[in-house]
């Protein structure tokens, strides 16, 4: 089912990117949409799986029985996402995604964030500081990488926030034990 999904978001993605990079969001886009939806839904239900999918001016829906993918503008914490994971305060979530797999789900979130990588970094140090964590910093230049790998009995999580000419991104991975 995973090959399933990725097979999906890269088909919807790829087809998101041409669309926004030309501006193409018009009434014939709705039907290229709607076609593609239909062809990408085809294709899982070919390989024996089925998905719903929604592409729209605001980004690419995918849902399966057990994944859920969301990329592009109004993407949102995945359903189910632990509430004891934090998430870093006013982030612009770009891309989400949740999955099933042997009974254990994992997520991942990306997003934009207007602070600095090193603010962060350092408030994430604080909001796993009951956890067993491991930290990394890279600087070179105007582009920072900053890690932590945190973990209690029940989620492992992952954080990479890197900095590049004062934007910064943040990626955030969570794996249920």
């Amino acid at each position: 089912m995973k090959k399933i999904a990725a097979l999906a978001a890269v088909i919807s993605m790829t087809i998101f990117m041409l669309f926004s990079a030309s501006g193409c969001f018009n009434p014939g886009q709705k039907v290229a949409e709607k076609v593609t939806e239909e062809a990408i839904e085809k294709a899982i239900e070919s390989e024996g799986g089925e998905a719903e999918i929604d592409i729209g001016e605001e980004g690419v829906s995918i849902k399966t029985d057990e994944d859920e993918m969301t990329y592009g503008g109004g993407a949102e914490l995945p359903e189910g996402f632990p509430e004891v994971v934090p998430v870093y305060p006013d982030m612009e979530i770009i891309t989400s995604w949740k999955a099933t797999e042997d009974g254990k789900e994992s997520f991942s979130v990306s997003g934009i964030i207007g602070d600095s990588g090193k603010e962060i970094f350092d408030w994430y140090k604080s909001q796993f500081s009951n956890w067993d964590t491991e930290e990394s910093e890279f600087t070179s230049g105007d582009e920072s990488m900053y890690s932590i790998n945190a973990s209690n009995d029940a989620y492992e999580v992952s954080v990479m926030i890197m900095e590049s000419e004062g934007e910064v991104t943040v990626t955030l991975y969570v794996g249920e034990i």
